[in-house]
């Protein structure tokens, strides 16, 4: 598939933003059962600022992929049967709402209705941010997305991005939950290296369609496709198989890998070791992992074998290889009773 650069930039700007409010709030949270976990209010305002002004980047950036952007507002109506319809309320409710709770902290109104907006808040991120992971789970006409794992390890993307953004503001307004959100910090870049890791795993074993199964006829008679009936690149030649990018692919994956998991793991352990807090670790520890994410983000889309390539002579034939020559699998069988 052609990766849409307006659908990651939504998605760092909104990972940024669901994930960085996900742990502002918790933190306000957990006051109301007695814990010391209070933040300041210019800290709360700042995060509150950055997430607004990233989910609304995102909600802009995430328009140049309509083809009409002018009706971007019929996204709303098929709620009840599109994951995208869904994404598009629950983000826009969560932009509404996020604002709301941003004001009453302004004005120091921290009783009922604060935490009120605040779990709603929370609430709709995660449902906008799992609305957007099921856009390509549910795919099946997309093997490799169309699975749990990509739910799993998209929803732990987003705190991965918290966890790290969180961190930096700790380092400033509360130096005592440092030790904490570099804990957290590890703990999802390691969830998140090994949710990818399985991901990739997974596409080794993909019982994958052939042109036989696509025509419905026995695996006796294999056919393959000599005329593909077009002389020239079309929309579904160059969007839904980007033949550069699958080139590229052996080069980019690996530094994807390097940047979003190893250098980030790097700067995390050395300072929970080491013991040794210093804001730039801190500051290049979340740079690495929006780069690198931007990165694997460009991968997942190239990764992706739209079944229609079949007709098109550009789908694997017998199994997938991430990287060639790395494994092969049998020919997939279908049977008739």
């Amino acid at each position: 598939m052609h990766p849409p650069l307006s659908l990651i930039w939504f998605f760092l700007t909104a990972g940024v933003s669901i994930g960085l409010f996900n742990f502002t709030y918790s933190m306000e949270f957990l006051t109301l059962f007695g814990k010391d976990t209070a933040l300041p209010k210019h800290m709360v305002l700042i995060s509150n600022v950055i997430s607004l002004v990233l989910i609304g980047l995102g909600a802009i950036g995430a328009s140049f992929h309509l083809g009409h952007k002018l009706r971007a507002w019929k996204a709303i109506k098929r709620f009840h049967t599109s994951w995208l319809s869904r994404e598009a309320v629950f983000s826009g409710a969560y932009g509404f709402t996020l604002l709301i709770f941003a004001l009453l902290r302004f004005f120091d109104h921290t009783g009922f209705w604060y935490h009120f907006f605040g779990i709603i808040t929370f609430i709709l991120g995660w449902l906008s941010a799992f609305s957007t992971a099921m856009i390509y789970a549910s795919n099946r006409f997309v093997l490799e997305w169309n699975t749990s794992i990509s739910v799993l390890y998209y929803l732990n993307m987003y705190l991965m991005f918290g966890s790290s953004a969180f961190l930096a503001l700790t380092y400033f307004y509360r130096k005592e939950f440092v030790g904490t959100y570099i804990f957290l910090t590890f703990l999802f870049l390691a969830l998140g290296l090994a949710f990818r890791l399985a991901f990739n795993i997974r596409q080794f074993y993909i019982k994958r369609p052939t042109i036989n199964e696509a025509l419905n006829l026995p695996h006796n008679r294999p056919i393959r496709v000599l005329d593909t009936g077009t002389t020239t690149d079309n929309y579904c030649t160059e969007e839904f198989y980007y033949r550069k990018g699958k080139e590229l692919l052996p080069s980019i994956l690996p530094l994807a890998y390097i940047l979003t998991f190893i250098v980030p793991l790097f700067f995390v352990l050395y300072m929970w070791i080491t013991g040794r807090v210093d804001y730039n670790f801190i500051k290049f520890t979340f740079f690495f992992i929006v780069v690198g994410s931007a990165l694997e983000r460009w991968c997942f889309f190239v990764e992706g074998n739209h079944v229609q390539n079949l007709f098109y002579g550009l789908y694997p034939e017998e199994g997938y290889t991430l990287r060639k020559g790395y494994m092969e699998r049998k020919k997939t069988r279908i049977s008739y009773r």
